[in-house]
């Protein structure tokens, strides 16, 4: 059987929100993207001339705002300086002292409650997208899977990330527990006796479904966007009426950006959120698997936009 490269994917360090590296990113991005990433601007000539924006994201937003970023230069005339890394630790830096960060992007986690409380925040966390779960299985869908009632048949194979990090383990567990009131019982449990393989990373689930091993797992959306995985699996959609239903895990859903109240230039940064939150950030996030606040289907997906964090999550997961 084929091996793909989501098979050679490096461990990322504990406490990693997804197992996409950098590299991995950079490998995957046009040279013109990563480009802007290191050089901050847009054409030649142009450092030091032009305001720079410094933006710090969580790892699983690293794609889409690259993406974005580039669009936001060349509207604000402007360099955009960007880093990623895992949300939790980001929030600890900007806790800790002032770093001139202008703007924190990122999921949902409660550590935004700690930024509140010590005053690093300018203003409210405003929810631009959703990152929605779904069931991915192999082109053709050859276990005949329609829903996740399906996922406990004891016909069809699952792959799942029970030690990953919580958007891609522990969240996937409250997922389908919640399913098991809200449409049925037994598909957590049915999930995980039906598993061929477990995994400590979300992003090794692909492999098996790719190459029809597995009949199905559950992962993000955005997760299926990127060039290793786009058009490899099909998507089925997890009712949001599940999501919404989750007692813990809100986090992981709605991506959030907010303005750091030590930033240098609060209005260029308030007009990026503007901007995000607008027709540029649809593209943006259209074209990476977000569900934009814009997007004709938001209005299905309301009740997730307006999900609500609890302060207890981060540790749990």
């Amino acid at each position: 059987m084929r091996t793909t490269e989501l098979h050679k994917r490096p461990k990322r360090e504990k406490g990693r929100d997804d197992c996409l590296t950098r590299r991995d990113v950079l490998r995957l991005l046009a040279g013109g993207a990563a480009a802007s990433l290191v050089a901050g601007c847009t054409g030649p000539g142009l450092l030091g001339r032009r305001p720079k924006l410094l933006v710090w994201s969580c790892g699983g937003n690293y794609e889409s705002l690259l993406d974005f970023n580039r669009h936001f230069e060349e509207m604000a005339g402007c360099r955009v300086t960007y880093s990623s890394a895992p949300v939790e630790h980001l929030i600890s830096l900007l806790g800790s002292r002032p770093r001139g960060v202008d703007i924190l992007v990122g999921r949902s986690g409660p550590g935004w409650f700690d930024l509140s409380d010590t005053g690093r925040l300018a203003g409210k966390p405003q929810v631009f997208a959703l990152d929605p779960y779904v069931i991915i299985v192999p082109p053709g869908n050859p276990g005949n899977v329609r829903g996740l009632e399906d996922l406990k048949r004891p016909d069809v194979n699952t792959v799942y990330a029970p030690t990953s990090s919580g958007p891609s383990g522990r969240v996937v567990q409250i997922i389908l527990q919640t399913a098991d009131e809200v449409i049925e019982p037994g598909i957590w449990a049915g999930y995980v006796r039906n598993a061929i393989e477990a995994h400590d990373c979300g992003w090794k689930v692909f492999p098996p479904v790719i190459e029809g091993r597995a009949h199905a797992s559950v992962t993000r959306l955005s997760m299926t966007t990127v060039a290793e995985t786009k058009g490899k699996v099909e998507v089925i959609p997890v009712p949001e009426k599940v999501m919404a239903a989750m007692k813990e895990g809100h986090g992981a859903i709605p991506q959030r950006a907010a303005l750091i109240a030590e930033g240098r230039h609060p209005e260029l940064a308030k007009r990026y959120i503007d901007v995000l939150k607008g027709e540029l950030g649809l593209g943006a996030c259209q074209r990476h698997g977000y569900i934009h606040r814009l997007a004709p289907e938001a209005e299905r997906y309301k009740p997730l936009f307006q999900m609500g964090v609890k302060r207890g999550y981060q540790k749990k997961s």
